[in-house]
């Protein structure tokens, strides 16, 4: 828990970061893990999570432990929904997903994180591929394609802001130098594209760009990633002339 939050409700605070415990690496946790981890004790947590039960909010598993609950699906339909990127950009990320034969990426800025809203599949290689979606995950700015695209073109002086500040490697090609950081993002800049070159998944290289809505304002950003053994530097360059065609597209579509 963060002692200097200035939060003014602090048993609010401390009931929504109980929440914040779950995640698609840990979906399941027991009282005990989760007292730990906020460094609470275990009455203060089970009440507060027995509340949450009670409400729909997190589920009881067979083993003890609690997991997300179906509740909270609720909320991310009304925030998907307000949004109002699906009707805009879903059939776009489709046809450059065909068009390429890669899986196509679609994501916004969460201060130092991408969120994943969705994902399309090439038809030509769903037998080869597990479908996942991936609204809701989240991902570095600094070392994923859709990262590096927001990051580059967003104002210099919120980069520092939103770098991760305590960055691990996911990766042995992860960037984790501040400095050369920043060298990478004026260089995506430059280049008018961003490049993962297997950062954040291994054997992945992928190819992004900063989507704008019609007031000029960088709204969310776009990536085709691929295999490493195909997604050579000519290709890459070649995906991001698709890229940069279809993205007009979108922009007429996106008002806010």
């Amino acid at each position: 828990m963060d002692k200097n939050s200035d939060v003014k409700v602090k048993s609010l605070e401390k009931a929504m970061k109980i929440l914040e415990c779950f995640s698609v690496n840990t979906p399941e946790l027991g009282i005990t893990q989760i007292a730990e981890k906020l460094d609470l004790s275990k009455s203060n947590v089970h009440n507060i999570v027995s509340t949450f039960a009670q409400m729909g909010y997190l589920e009881q598993q067979p083993n003890g432990k609690y997991s997300m609950g179906f509740k909270v699906l609720e909320f991310s339909f009304v925030v998907n929904e307000h949004l109002g990127y699906a009707r805009a950009v879903y059939d776009i990320i489709n046809d450059i997903s065909q068009r390429s034969g890669e899986i196509v990426y679609f994501g916004i800025p969460y201060r130092d994180k991408v969120l994943y809203l969705y994902v399309a599949h090439p038809m030509s290689r769903l037998q080869m591929m597990p479908y996942r979606e991936i609204l809701g995950e989240t991902a570095p700015l600094f070392c994923t394609g859709i990262g590096k695209a927001i990051l580059a073109f967003l104002p210099e002086e919120e980069w520092d802001d939103r770098i991760t500040k305590d960055r691990k490697a996911f990766t042995e090609n992860t960037i984790l130098d501040y400095d050369e950081i920043i060298k990478e993002l004026k260089e995506t800049k430059a280049r008018g594209y961003s490049i993962d070159n297997a950062e954040r998944e291994p054997h992945i290289r992928c190819v992004g760009m900063p989507v704008y809505n019609m007031a000029g304002k960088l709204v969310a950003a776009i990536s085709i990633s691929g295999p490493i053994d195909s997604m050579t530097d000519e290709k890459l360059a070649e995906h991001s002339k698709l890229l940069g065609e279809e993205i007009y597209r979108m922009k007429q579509r996106l008002y806010k």
